[in-house]
């Protein structure tokens, strides 16, 4: 089995350690304090949070992935389907079924799983008010302690119609629910950080912020030098040091990268530069039919821009030199450009920088489009 994993949830030994954050976040749970996490995509938000679960004996996790959600009855059905896996599925199942009379509720397995999904009345749960039912259930099988409540990509709330409503919603039930501890976790950091930092939110200071950052590359190289020695690959910290500087030190980036070298190896190999290329190669024969589709779909500035970005960098995107390096008429160009690029997902911001979501998108680009 390959030693390392990314774009799941990893747990156990594929987890590098992050025993301050671990103790952290365990602590306010145990104390009952509301937390908020932020951090960057691929950073390890959600495997924080299991890994830490999996420590905490005799506590539950009632676990609601909100990504995508579109409507108060998505998050509805997302909640209610939550707590049915809460624990026994028979018994959790009747209950959360009783508890959502008023929505009615039905029943179904999930044929690839073979658990429990609990889906409410589309209509009846379209207004944002349908929620306190949901988080009136919540309360009801969490009464006794011990449980807390985990609700990811929390940000995906301000997709809802009426978001402000379903915020206010959320915030006056949760009040009444001081047994219960919640951590809100979210991975579009400007949406996220809004929702608990802007004094007119009804979630404004109503939990204690954790920021998920990349792991630290002194614990990050050890661990990564064990997984390659599993299978007698040796790897210099130096050429780990050019894979963290080449992913911006995102753990799923690097677990991915690092998949790819040990696939383009061979037991016994001391990995050098040229297998780094070798993998790079083989990144880009899996993923270059979505890089295509995915610049295929932008205007001209969109990809001027993009390509702008992956050459000269994402900090002074207004300058003279880049502008005409973009091909742009004007900074208006740039900025409406590079807001679109936002938009889709294929750049993020980070303290003012510009960066792509993907680095192997941004590799790919230099090698397509060389200067």
């Amino acid at each position: 089995m390959k030693p390392f994993r990314y774009g799941c949830v990893v747990t156990d030994d594929a987890f590098c350690p992050r025993p301050g954050l671990q103790k952290a976040l365990e602590g306010h749970i145990r104390d009952g304090q509301n937390v908020v996490l932020t951090g960057e995509r691929r950073t390890g938000k959600t495997s924080l949070i299991h890994e830490t679960c999996k420590g905490m004996k005799r506590w539950r996790m009632l676990y609601a992935d909100l990504l995508n959600i579109r409507t108060a009855a998505d998050f509805c059905n997302r909640v209610a389907t939550a707590a049915a896996h809460l624990g026994p599925a028979s018994s959790l199942a009747g209950k959360a079924l009783q508890f959502l009379s008023r929505l009615r509720p039905t029943l179904s397995l999930d044929p690839s799983s073979g658990m429990p999904v609990v889906s409410v009345d589309s209509a009846l749960a379209a207004d944002p008010r349908s929620m306190d039912d949901v988080m009136g259930m919540v309360g009801k099988l969490a009464a006794g302690g011990r449980t807390f409540v985990v609700f990811d990509e929390f940000q995906e709330i301000r997709r809802i119609p009426d978001w402000e409503q379903a915020l206010a919603v959320l915030r006056s039930r949760i009040q009444m629910l001081p047994e219960v501890c919640f951590v809100f976790s979210g991975s579009v950091r400007a949406d996220i950080v809004d929702i608990f930092t802007n004094p007119s939110s009804p979630f404004f200071k109503s939990a204690i912020a954790l920021t998920v950052g990349p792991v630290p590359d002194d614990d990050f190289a050890p661990f990564l030098t064990e997984r390659f020695a599993r299978g007698r690959r040796t790897v210099a910290r130096d050429l780990l040091d050019e894979i963290f500087d080449f992913t911006n030190r995102l753990p799923g980036d690097v677990q991915q990268f690092c998949s790819a070298v040990w696939n383009a190896t061979d037991p016994g190999t001391v990995v050098g530069r040229e297998d780094l290329k070798r993998a790079l190669s083989d990144i880009f024969a899996q993923e270059g039919g979505a890089f295509e589709i995915q610049t295929e779909r932008l205007t001209r500035f969109q990809f001027k821009a993009l390509v702008a970005v992956a050459r000269w960098g994402g900090k002074k995107v207004f300058s003279g030199e880049f502008i005409r390096h973009a091909e742009a008429p004007s900074a208006a160009t740039v900025a409406r450009a590079l807001k679109s690029l936002v938009g889709t997902g294929l750049l993020f911001v980070h303290e003012r920088e510009y960066r792509f979501f993907n680095p192997f998108l941004r590799a790919w680009l230099l090698a397509r489009f060389p200067i």
